[in-house]
């Protein structure tokens, strides 16, 4: 149950939230203590954290957040160095727990579904046998997730010659702020709302696009991160 150190507006989120994922919310000292910190220097105490069994319900969690105004904060591994894994008063939604299954593999055209949660490592050990392999190579891969590589876009000692994380992401199914979820990838498998989200970026993009190709540095790695 929340304690008393939290807001009454985080204390009745927290009540609403184990209704949604009984058994998987934890507003306690010492589960807001054990998420305060990561791979890195940082230490950030969150407001708790749940592990969703379901993509419903982290849908339904990411939208409670939205309506109680509660940040956010998506986790895995937690081993990110510069601090992108903690953050203050946020609700952490660890999918590593539940959301870490291998959901297809199509060996012709050689490409994997996974949910977020799935360690690389794990990941490899199951398409081996495919001859398929996801090739960025953190030094962390035995316990980073796919979903913090994508957020990080996470390189490796090999990404000169097989590429950063990105370069290997050929769609993603993205769950929004207001717990919606969209689809990205090539635009003509997009739906509407993806398609002017994409739109509404590039309108903000391309008025500085000169002054990001002057300025941007012109490297290989250049992995900004969230």
């Amino acid at each position: 149950m929340p304690t008393e150190t939290l807001s009454p507006n985080a204390q009745e989120f927290f009540a609403k939230l184990d209704a949604i994922s009984p058994g998987e919310v934890h507003s306690d000292l010492m589960s807001r203590g054990l998420y305060a910190t990561d791979a890195s220097i940082y230490q950030q105490t969150p407001a708790g954290y749940v592990t969703p069994r379901t993509v419903d319900e982290l849908k339904r969690t990411q939208k409670l957040a939205f309506d109680y105004a509660m940040p956010v904060l998506p986790r895995g591994g937690g081993t990110s160095l510069a601090g992108q894994t903690t953050a203050i008063d946020a609700i952490v939604i660890d999918t590593s727990k539940h959301l870490n299954k291998l959901e297809e593999v199509n060996e012709k055209e050689m490409w994997a579904r996974v949910q977020p949660g799935l360690v690389r490592d794990e990941l490899n050990t199951m398409l081996a046998s495919r001859g398929i392999w996801f090739a960025p190579e953190t030094s962390t891969s035995n316990r980073a997730n796919i979903g913090g590589m994508i957020g990080n876009n996470s390189s490796g000692m090999m990404s000169v010659r097989y590429g950063t994380t990105i370069s290997h992401v050929l769609g993603l199914n993205m769950v929004l702020a207001d717990g919606s979820e969209v689809y990205f990838g090539r635009r003509s498998e997009m739906d509407k709302r993806g398609v002017e989200i994409l739109d509404r970026l590039l309108e903000i993009i391309r008025p500085h696009r000169a002054l990001i190709e002057e300025k941007f540095p012109k490297v290989i790695r250049r992995v900004g991160g969230y």
